[in-house]
């Protein structure tokens, strides 16, 4: 960082001055990171003389800062976590409309997938957050639960307590709603949700545009009903990002027994037999070990928990075994059952100049509507986006005066996989989500996308509709809007699954999140949901880490 780069740090942005990081053998050595200045390392009143800790956690993502808090508020519990990213102090980061900055920068694992074979071959760029506070770091503050019947239909898959009832106080507990508790809402919590703001002039006649369409308008997303269209409610406050990292790690750094280490790569985990018993990281090019005297929490996301796991013996054997990885466990599931939710363009060319966002604390990304396919469906598949600026995937072009009603769809039937091509942390994962391999995904999206047409038609966008440019007028068929499908799908950034909760042959953690096979070990993240929430993750993968605090402070 130059000279030039620190002094644009604020108070707020950097935290990390007045922490005391832990340097003694087995733990660290040389300097670590702080506010992200290179200083020398402090002896942090967490260690003991056995240099363990009773929680090591991997991954200072939404749900690592989350359970960093909640863990550490008993004073007697010693936490480590450890962070592959630096400190989160770019005001890239706080400041809500710089967000596409982030994409390929410092900030971002920039993850690319395999050649998808339903998608023209095409690989999808998945962009993941590498620095505190995870992906809440990098996305679009969007802050949304899910229909309650994803949630019981975990429970009735056989995990207990996560059921839409079980789990809503979680969500609240969370929550410092702006416009006060109630039933379905928390305030008071360290997560601060904004609804009240000028939504843009253009977005707003798209929300409008969706009411005359015959879709009710929806003040909450979060509330007694999720259907239809309104504005977004969005995690920032005082008009800057409210991440986890915010909301959750910085409140707790003063405290004695919290450690926090940055720029620092988990190999593995380790065990004495099948009990795991403590962490080997990688920083500034040496590796060092760490013990832990309780639990081990892998909380790296959909991509890394696996990666982890897989590199300390747990998963496939015949895949373990094709690398040189001893067999800790025979866990089949590990890396299966990765999925996400699809996002289509649906591009209009302003019929007059679109006026540039002029609020930098929201984002193009504040409107939005939930609907079915199917009536029959217990709750919505598709949660088209707004976007007041033209959002052209990669092979397109088009005029940059233009509007998005982006397709999208939320309960996917696809299913792919991760597997390791190596045995080193830095080897690349092979990531296959096998996109769109499913007929019912790519109606969905068909369907999507005539209802989005249907929305731009509506006298309320009159004024700024020009040519539709993406899929183009051309484009009526169903032959044709699928293969339009396939060639424009990308992400919506909501990956889950991979170490899937459950009971079968091919689940990866019970319902309390402990890895089965093994003991001290648990993963608390998205890749845990064994089908993904109908709508953005974060808030789940949130109220997912509350819920496993209280397990783990339970099982003390």
């Amino acid at each position: 960082m130059t000279k030039q780069e620190q002094s644009k740090i604020t108070k707020n942005e950097a935290p990390f001055t007045r922490r005391r990081f832990i340097k003694s053998a087995g733990i660290a050595s040389g300097t670590l990171m702080v506010g992200g200045l290179m200083v020398g390392a402090k002896i942090n009143a967490a260690e003991d003389k056995s240099g363990s800790f009773d929680y090591v956690i991997v991954g200072a993502g939404s749900a690592g800062c989350v359970l960093a808090n909640r863990l550490t508020d008993n004073p007697k519990v010693r936490v480590l976590l450890i962070e592959a990213g630096g400190p989160d102090n770019s005001e890239k980061i706080s400041t809500p409309i710089r967000l596409i900055e982030l994409w390929k920068s410092s900030y971002d694992w920039a993850y690319d997938t395999a050649p998808q074979k339903h998608a023209h071959n095409r690989s999808l760029f998945w962009p993941r957050g590498k620095t505190l506070g995870g992906s809440s770091s990098l996305n679009g503050m969007i802050y949304v639960r899910g229909h309650s019947s994803v949630y019981d239909g975990w429970a009735k898959a056989g995990n207990k307590g996560w059921d839409y009832k079980s789990v809503l106080p979680y969500f609240k507990k969370s929550e410092d709603y702006d416009q006060g508790a109630n039933e379905f809402h928390g305030q008071g919590g360290p997560l601060h949700v904004t609804t009240q703001y000028t939504p843009h002039i253009v977005t707003k006649a798209m929300v409008d545009a969706a009411v005359q369409a015959g879709h009710p308008l929806n003040t909450d997303h979060n509330g007694a009903e999720i259907l239809g269209a309104g504005f977004n409610h969005l995690n920032t406050k005082d008009g800057k990002r409210h991440s986890t990292a915010v909301a959750f790690l910085r409140p707790a750094l003063d405290r004695g027994n919290l450690s926090v280490i940055t720029n620092a790569r988990v190999h593995k985990v380790t065990f004495a037999g099948k009990r795991c018993n403590g962490v080997v990281y990688e920083q500034d090019g040496k590796v060092h070990k760490v013990s832990v005297r309780k639990e081990v929490i892998l909380s790296g996301g959909t991509l890394e928990s696996p990666k982890i796991l897989m590199l300390s013996g747990i998963g496939d054997s015949k895949q373990l075994s094709q690398f040189g990885i001893p067999v800790v466990h025979h866990l089949p599931g590990v890396g299966k059952n990765l999925h996400d939710h699809t996002l289509l363009p649906v591009i209009y060319e302003g019929k007059k100049p679109i006026p540039a966002p002029e609020d930098p604390t929201i984002t193009v990304l504040h409107g939005q509507m939930f609907a079915k396919s199917d009536d029959k469906l217990p709750g919505p598949d598709m949660q088209p986006l707004f976007f007041n600026v033209g959002y052209y995937v990669p092979g397109q072009q088009g005029p940059s005066n233009a509007f998005t009603l982006n397709a999208a769809g939320v309960t996917p039937t696809s299913r792919g996989e991760l597997r390791l091509t190596g045995a080193k942390v830095d080897d690349p994962l092979h990531i296959d989500p096998n996109v769109l391999a499913t007929d019912y995904d790519v109606r969905t999206l068909v369907t999507c996308i005539k209802m989005m047409r249907k929305v731009a038609d509506q006298p309320a966008l009159a004024e700024w509709r020009g040519r539709e440019v993406y899929p183009g007028p051309e484009k009526t068929s169903d032959q044709d809007l699928a293969d339009y499908c396939r060639s424009a799908v990308v992400s919506y950034h909501h990956q889950v699954g991979t170490c899937a909760m459950g009971q079968s042959v091919m689940s990866v953690v019970n319902h309390e999140l402990k890895v089965h096979g093994v003991s001290g070990l648990r993963v608390v993240d998205a890749s845990i949901m064994p089908a993904v929430s109908s709508g953005n993750t974060n808030a789940p993968v949130i109220m997912i880490a509350e819920k496993a605090a209280d397990m783990i402070k339970a099982a003390a």
